[in-house]
């Protein structure tokens, strides 16, 4: 099973390269030096914070558009080119289709944070500002909570339109975000249980957003770093699983 899973995330990351998605980087280079040209004189005496924060934010948020421009039409894009009955019709099982359809997903998504983690640092050099380790552990939390979103985006493209898809993707991201956010403002009892189901279904996203604390020199604690990581994993498989039950009922057409 693990080898035919690796298989077809390897042909999901090659066919994610193909498509020239490392355009991407060209747009983090671009929107990096552009944006970093704009703010840093507006912050005297913080120039090294602003570019360090807005180089992770836009990591993040490149991986997001990744998922949502290339993984919510995966299933959809094999479906067209009648590639998936070809998959099928092999000893694979729909779950080790769509398994690895998301690793070589979040193989790519690896792949670009990694060139753009490298542009980042060199930039960071460049003007003379300090690269602290904690700027990996940031980035190392983003990539946690991109495995996240990439399942879900997997999750949806099995139902519903690529268009949809990446609404609902997008939807979820940002709910997860708000998710604290929410949960403070519940103070009824209907809204109680409105915020039970959110704590449920909707992933605590703002857990791996810790941007602010890298680019105060922060560094986050292992003990954190490592129950993310295994929730971000939990989440993913549970979101797979389910993803294969609701793709058993898909007519192939």
């Amino acid at each position: 099973m693990l080898w035919r899973v690796l298989v077809l995330a390897r042909w999901t990351l090659t066919e994610a390269l193909r498509e020239r998605i490392l355009y991407v980087v060209l747009l983090f280079v671009g929107v990096l030096v552009a944006g970093s040209c704009v703010l840093t004189p507006l912050a005297p005496g913080a120039q090294g914070k602003v570019v360090a924060d807005f180089g992770l934010a836009c990591i993040d948020a490149l991986g997001v558009l990744v998922i949502l421009l290339s993984g919510c039409g995966l299933v959809r894009r094999d479906i067209e080119r009648r590639t998936l009955e070809a998959v099928l019709c092999r000893p694979v099982t729909r779950l080790e289709y769509l398994a690895g359809k998301c690793l070589g997903l979040f193989a790519t998504l690896c792949v670009l944070v990694a060139v753009m983690t490298a542009v980042f640092a060199l930039l960071v050099h460049v003007s003379g500002f300090r690269w602290g380790p904690e700027y990996l552990q940031a980035i190392g939390a983003t990539l946690l909570g991109l495995l996240i979103v990439a399942s879900l985006a997997v999750l949806f493209s099995t139902f519903t339109s690529p268009t949809l898809a990446a609404f609902f993707t997008l939807a979820l991201f940002a709910a997860g975000h708000l998710q604290e956010t929410i949960l403070r403002l519940a103070h009824s009892s209907a809204l109680d249980r409105v915020a039970g189901v959110v704590r449920w279904l909707v992933p605590p996203l703002s857990l791996y957003d810790v941007r602010s604390a890298a680019v105060y020199g922060v560094a986050i604690p292992p003990g954190q770093f490592v129950a993310g990581a295994a929730y971000a994993a939990l989440y993913a498989v549970t979101a797979l699983t389910l993803a294969a039950l609701l793709f058993q009922r898909k007519e192939l057409k």
